[in-house]
């Protein structure tokens, strides 16, 4: 079971595909490594957004670091953010930055993100665990993923052999972190594939 979102940060910079999207994503983090100590409990998600036109913006979620991290710790991070990454929308919990055209992208983002309902997920605890040739079993053991799940409800062996070998994005449905995979050859493989992200697939 995933644990509690609790800072939440909602970006968009207008990307335009997933690989732009995963590239804000790794900017942001290194952000918020320095200044708020984000680490493996980070999660970052990638949320479509209709208007003013479709693009991509991303989502952030991570533990608070404990005592200290009251206001004046979150108002300096997205201080931080925006000197860092200009002309890129912000929203951190209540506050925010960045142009006005798109915070309501990154609004609805972090949205989706906390209530866990939309987003494919770039950034997930155990990510890098479970990114080889595993289980289903030991993927739901390993990660914060809490369900391997078959492709149009097919059924999944949970012993079957998975091959994730460097890519794994799961979604958020329904309140849970969910992987999606289908039929390969000598086994299963993650429904979407990294040819479908040229851009920025190893960060």
């Amino acid at each position: 079971m995933t644990p509690p979102l609790r800072t939440t940060l909602g970006v968009d910079g207008g990307t335009r595909d997933h690989g732009a999207a995963e590239h804000l994503v790794h900017a942001v983090g290194e952000v918020l490594a320095q200044v708020a100590g984000t680490g493996t409990d980070r999660w970052a998600s990638t949320h479509v957004v209709r208007v003013p036109d479709a693009h991509t913006a991303v989502a952030l979620s991570w533990a608070d670091p404990g005592e200290g991290a009251g206001p004046p710790a979150r108002a300096d991070v997205l201080c931080r953010l925006a000197e860092a990454l200009p002309g890129v929308a912000l929203v951190l919990d209540g506050a925010s930055a960045g142009p006005p055209e798109l915070l309501g992208g990154a609004r609805a983002a972090l949205g989706e993100h906390r209530a866990r309902r939309a987003g494919r997920l770039v950034d997930y605890p155990g990510r890098a665990a479970v990114e080889r040739v595993t289980t289903p079993a030991a993927v739901e053991a390993d990660s914060g993923v809490d369900a391997v799940e078959g492709l149009a409800g097919s059924d999944v062996r949970r012993d079957a052999a998975l091959d994730l070998t460097g890519f794994a994005r799961p979604v958020w449905r329904e309140g849970r972190c969910v992987l999606l995979v289908q039929p390969g050859r000598g086994g299963l493989v993650a429904f979407e594939q990294r040819v479908q992200i040229p851009c920025c697939s190893a960060h």
